[in-house]
């Protein structure tokens, strides 16, 4: 009785042996007729990727793909099975794209004016072009500053600034800029500069009728700010 129990038990194994190795034979034959082809494997990639496919093979279960696009290229490995991306690498930085002088997408003077425009006051700008590379060179007044600026001529963006002070403006230039305000006969020249204060002068022009007019002169941006007549300030005083 022990004995046929044995053989039962042997013949039980031996049919589960036997369904399993075919279920194993079975399943490989059918992920390996599910595997993708190199067009479809190259199709996934395109889809995902946009360029021009210039060379192509196959490691174990993987498809490997040498994509030329306008930025480089780049190697995009897909499982053969699956169709998934295992993974994209840069292998090469296109360095051959330059500047088009004629490119449509250069931005205007006017349209760079207006996205630099928080920078300061624009006292000129220049777009500068050569085979290697162009760009916009601004110089704006901030303050009591000059700022020469690097501008990328297709989107805008300021790549480079360099701060410069700016002269003083001298007592002959101050009253140069007064004469232009007021004729007359220069009767004084007061330079006044404080902490926290523009540094401006006080010119005072006397002019051929006898009257007398203080022009203030701003140091920095060399300009006149106001012009006071002497009569303006009694009338003020007596009220």
């Amino acid at each position: 009785m022990n004995r046929k129990k044995w053989f039962m038990t042997i013949g039980c194994i031996a049919i589960v042996g036997v369904v399993l190795l075919a279920t194993v034979q079975l399943w490989g034959q059918t992920s390996e007729a599910q595997a993708l082809t190199e067009g479809e494997a190259k199709e996934r990639a395109l889809e995902k990727y946009t360029g021009e496919i210039i060379e192509t093979t196959k490691k174990d279960n993987e498809y490997h793909f040498v994509l030329k696009a306008e930025t480089g290229t780049y190697l995009i490995v897909i499982h053969a099975t699956s169709g998934d991306v295992v993974s994209i690498t840069q292998q090469e930085k296109n360095s051959e794209q330059k500047p088009n002088k004629n490119n449509d997408n250069l931005l205007t003077e006017d349209a760079v004016k207006t996205k630099i425009s928080s920078q300061g006051t624009i006292k000129s700008i220049e777009l500068i072009q050569s085979e290697s590379s162009s760009y916009y060179q601004a110089i704006v007044q901030r303050e009591n500053e000059e700022h020469t600026l690097t501008i990328d001529p297709y989107t805008g963006e300021v790549t480079n600034s360099t701060k410069t002070s700016s002269r003083l403006l001298s007592e002959k230039e101050a009253i140069h800029l007064a004469l232009d305000e007021v004729n007359g006969e220069v009767d004084d020249v007061d330079f006044i500069e404080s902490n926290g204060q523009t540094p401006y002068y006080l010119i005072e022009i006397e002019t051929d009728d006898d009257r007398e007019a203080t022009i203030q002169i701003d140091a920095y941006k060399k300009q006149a700010i106001t012009v006071t007549w002497e009569d303006q300030e009694d009338a003020e005083d007596d009220s």
